[in-house]
């Protein structure tokens, strides 16, 4: 049996949440998996018990998938699927090490061929990567925050970068810069602030903790 999960962290420790739905094969499971990246972690393996046997890593890099090149690695904070492009610079976790750290058994899914949108080798988003190793340090920056605005429009695949760096913030951290992050969600372009505010729905995914965290909610 096969189901999505979720991971999040609690003070640091990661914790895993799983779906109520299952398939019986991990094709099926990633299919689904697939027709909504941002609100899942990956699939998950169950035994004859009922025991959580294997997480199964999708090769989309970044939460929405938006990066061409597959992930080999994953966030050490966020736990993102990241390629070693997107990783530069980033502190990172390989698969047999977030398995030894959950203590389950990870891999990651044979590759598949993208479709559509996916099938050109497009570029990959440098800036992204530059918006999660700054956004702790440079969010209360005015200025800042009105390049990453306009970055986001020109290139919205960077918004992986925005979801790593709101998802890499301590509790701490999301309290003491709550106001500039509620400033940064007005601020946002339309159509990101407004794909942010629907994954609030889902609130224990990349966008949706990303999100709440910039005081977007769904009325």
């Amino acid at each position: 049996m096969f189901r999505l999960i979720h991971l999040h962290t609690d003070s640091g420790t990661p914790r895993i949440s799983v779906e109520p739905d299952g398939f019986v094969s991990t094709r099926a499971a990633l299919s689904r998996y697939r027709s909504a990246p941002a609100s899942y972690f990956g699939v998950g393996r169950f035994d004859h018990e009922g025991t959580l046997a294997e997480i199964i890593l999708d090769r989309l890099c970044g939460p929405l998938g938006d990066c061409p090149r597959p992930a080999s690695l994953v966030h050490a904070s966020t736990y993102h699927r990241l390629c070693e492009t997107c990783a530069m610079g980033l502190d990172v976790l390989t698969v047999p090490e977030l398995g030894r750290l959950l203590g389950i058994s990870c891999r990651l899914a044979p590759a598949m061929a993208r479709l559509g949108r996916h099938a050109a080798p497009d570029e990959a988003y440098p800036s992204g990567n530059r918006i999660a190793r700054e956004f702790a340090t440079h969010v209360e920056d005015v200025r800042w925050r009105r390049e990453l605005c306009a970055e986001l429009e020109r290139t919205p695949g960077a918004v992986n970068g925005l979801l790593i760096g709101v998802g890499a913030l301590t509790h701490r951290d999301v309290l003491d810069l709550y106001p500039r992050l509620r400033t940064l969600g007005d601020e946002l372009p339309p159509v990101v602030r407004e794909e942010l505010t629907r994954a609030t729905a889902r609130p224990l995914s990349p966008a949706g903790v990303t999100g709440l965290r910039l005081g977007l909610t769904l009325r």
